[in-house]
């Protein structure tokens, strides 16, 4: 069962890339966005605690 998911979700994510890479680049940008914001946010964190 496991093994079909994975399956599913490279297949959907190729579909995803070939039809609409200019949304893929969106979803990737927004994804690398909010991480470098947490990151950010620990740093902030850390530095307004020392």
């Amino acid at each position: 069962m496991r093994k079909a998911l994975i399956i599913l979700g490279i297949a959907f994510l190729v579909y995803f890339v070939l039809t609409e890479p200019e949304g893929l680049a969106d979803l990737l940008g927004e994804i690398g966005g909010g991480i470098a914001d947490f990151f950010e946010a620990v740093m902030t964190f850390f530095t307004e605690l020392f």
